[in-house]
């Protein structure tokens, strides 16, 4: 019994649900319609080689997205070249690739963006023997390592000895690249051999350890990066920057380089921008030999233009919600926040309709009981049999047990009480007429007068 209470006096608690699920009823088509889809949770990068630093850094990637519940699955590649190719073929599901800078071209790239540069990769060029060479056009003639098609060190080989009138037809170039060309370069394979990489990598700190092999000190640094606008000039200071105790380098040699940059696919979804950013700031921030600690990630040095989104992160940091909240759940409330001002403008009149319902509804539940009295009172003064008398005097006692197990809250005991009372008067009336009428036995009506007296008392 008194479970059936409760469930009766907790029905304003119902009627608030019951608001809030027409609320969301109402917002759930302009949410399917308007609001964007959730991020995927997997995301393919085209890396380059196994043996490079870009997969290296993609590896590391990885395990940072991994803990936001992102799957980064990485694809192993001939270099930045193949992975432009990648990006711009929807069928091969790459997104996100490590491009080197000077690759890209952003009349043929129009789908592709830039989210930010990462380091410095110099280009180096080794060569043997004991003459000085401080020019790309002394190699004339010399069989030279530049890479596999579709690498980035291929590419830009070739643009700069092309710009210095070396040709396939002056030189012979080798598919050659990373520890392969080191090799090629340590046997006597080839005369020279270009590197795109940075400065602590295992065969460059090799090669420049090994007296028979030489470093092309470009004296026309200046001029390659006032040229090629993807070339940034570095100097590597003398003094052993590179290692102190054989004093490496002996004096200030000039280098070039392009940067390692981050690009996507522009249909990329937004929260994982900022995402891929936060990882990129972690493992790029600190900086390496040539660099200063925060000069990495960057928004110059890129090929492509720059994402809206990652410029926004660059002047104002990565979004409040990802600083507060995990990342989906984040991405969930930064989704929903375009359904705010629908929201609000289906609940007001809602919430404004709410308590007039809720104060109908517990009126009603005591006007019902008024209907069926009025049928009884008005039997009652049109005249009724004994036997109408005494059906009507269980009924109202049956009323009275009912009526006192009906929720009300306090606010609405005048209405109960005045049923009550008024309960009570219709007994009062049927009784009398028990009485006038003498249709039961004498007990049976002093039984039903003492009901009526103990309930208006």
């Amino acid at each position: 019994m008194s479970q059936e209470i409760a469930k009766k006096s907790s029905f304003p608690f119902w009627m608030w649900l019951g608001v809030a699920g027409v609320c969301l009823a109402v917002v759930m088509v302009p949410f399917i319609v308007l609001v964007e889809a959730p991020p995927p949770q997997r995301i393919v990068i085209a890396t380059g080689r196994q043996d490079g630093a870009y997969y290296r850094f993609a590896q590391r990637y990885a395990e940072l997205l991994q803990k936001d519940g992102i799957i980064l699955e990485l694809r192993a590649t001939n270099g930045s070249v193949e992975n432009l190719k990648l990006l711009k073929d929807e069928s091969s599901e790459v997104s996100v690739a490590l491009v080197q800078g000077g690759i890209a071209d952003p009349k043929t790239s129009e789908t592709l963006q830039a989210l930010c540069s990462l380091y410095f990769e110099p280009l180096w060029v080794f060569y043997r023997g004991s003459k000085d060479v401080d020019r790309l056009t002394d190699l004339r003639g010399a069989r030279l390592a530049v890479g596999p098609e579709g690498s980035g060190t291929r590419g830009i080989a070739l643009q700069l000895l092309t710009a210095n009138g070396i040709d396939g037809s002056l030189a012979e170039f080798k598919p050659v690249a990373g520890a392969q060309a080191a090799e090629a370069l340590k046997n006597d394979e080839v005369d020279a051999a270009f590197f795109v990489a940075g400065v602590d990598t295992g065969y460059i700190q090799q090669l420049l350890r090994m007296p028979d092999i030489r470093l092309v000190e470009l004296s026309q640094a200046e001029a390659y990066e006032r040229r090629f606008r993807f070339l940034s000039k570095l100097t590597i200071p003398s003094g052993g920057l590179l290692d102190l105790k054989d004093n490496t380098p002996a004096r200030d040699t000039a280098l070039i380089a392009p940067c390692a940059t981050l690009v996507t696919r522009k249909s990329l979804h937004p929260a994982l921008i900022s995402l891929l950013l936060n990882v990129a700031t972690k493992v790029h921030s600190g900086g390496d030999l040539l660099t200063k600690p925060g000069q990495f990630p960057s928004m110059q040095h890129t090929d492509l233009p720059l994402s809206e989104h990652a410029s926004n992160y660059f002047r104002f940091g990565p979004p409040v919600l990802q600083r507060l909240l995990p990342f989906w759940v984040a991405s969930l409330v930064d989704r929903l926040k375009i359904m705010i001002i629908p929201l609000i403008v289906v609940l007001m009149p809602l919430l404004r309709a709410a308590p007039p319902l809720v104060r109908w509804r517990t009126r009603r539940k005591i006007y019902l009981w008024y209907a069926r009295l009025r049928q009884i009172d008005q039997k009652a003064i049109q005249g009724m049999s004994a036997t109408e008398a005494k059906q009507s005097l269980e009924s109202l006692n049956s009323f009275e047990q009912q009526v006192a197990l009906v929720g009300v809250p306090l606010s609405y005991m005048e209405e109960y009480y005045n049923l009550r009372m008024h309960l009570n008067l219709v007994r009062s009336r049927v009784l009398t007429l028990l009485s006038e009428n003498k249709a039961v036995a004498p007990e049976l009506g002093q039984g039903y007068r003492q009901v009526g007296v103990d309930c208006v008392g």
